[in-house]
């Protein structure tokens, strides 16, 4: 069995690992988190010990210590998801994607390395997710959609048929998508419904859903807390 590190040590690195042990069973083991917060160093998570900072993986890595990593990082920080793969797959790691027993993934979807697919999930035929994508609970991914890399479905959110969907895109929970394009950076609230496609870098909320606001190149780059920006501006 190989030994697999878990890149976060918050709540999103322990659905990571409960979701690797239904899934992976024989074959993986999450052995360690990694996380860049000091006050976790010496700590333990789920019985597992917990190193800090994120980059002591190169040094698990070199010294055989682990095989394989996945991305325990949240929603909450989507730019840093997507680089921490990035290290990870540099430094020659395996990255498993992960699909819950409980999710149903047909068999003529492709899913990408590092994907995280939790119970009640559905990818129908002929679907394509990109590397380290994240579907909660729940999710739908229709026929025909093709999400890019580090795409993060909250828990309830659905893709309708043959939606294509950028890089680092982030759908809030129970958000309906009937558009045919959502761009890169995206990110859609809680509830919505996407019937418009959708421009890079939007921020999108309401029923009907419509732009909040677009981010700019600099604000993609950054962490990003989706309760500050999906409410409306006041007055």
């Amino acid at each position: 069995m190989k030994a697999l590190a878990i890149l976060g040590a918050r709540e999103h690195g322990k659905v990571v690992c409960a979701t690797v042990a239904d899934a992976l069973v024989g074959r993986w083991k999450a052995t360690c988190f990694l996380d860049d917060n000091d006050a976790l160093k010496g700590s333990t998570l789920l019985g597992l010990p917990v190193f800090t900072p994120l980059v002591h993986i190169e040094k698990l890595a070199a010294e055989g210590r682990v095989q394989g990593a996945l991305v325990g990082v949240s929603c909450n920080h989507m730019p840093v998801r997507a680089s921490v793969f990035s290290r990870l797959r540099s430094l020659g790691l395996e990255t498993p994607s992960a699909l819950s027993p409980a999710a149903h993934v047909n068999t003529r979807a492709e899913i990408g390395p590092g994907a995280i697919i939790c119970p009640g999930a559905v990818v129908h035929a002929f679907a394509r997710l990109g590397a380290n994508c994240v579907l909660y609970s729940n999710g739908v991914v229709e026929h025909e959609c093709v999400l890019g890399d580090n795409v993060y479905l909250g828990p309830g959110a659905v893709f309708c048929a043959a939606v294509e969907v950028g890089q680092g895109a982030f759908i809030g929970a129970g958000a309906s998508v009937v558009c045919r394009k959502v761009g890169e950076d995206v990110v859609v609230g809680a509830g919505a419904v996407v019937v418009d496609d959708v421009p890079d870098g939007a921020v999108v909320a309401g029923v009907p859903a419509r732009v909040m606001r677009i981010r700019t190149p600099d604000e993609r780059r950054k962490s990003f807390i989706l309760r500050d920006h999906t409410q409306p501006a006041r007055p």
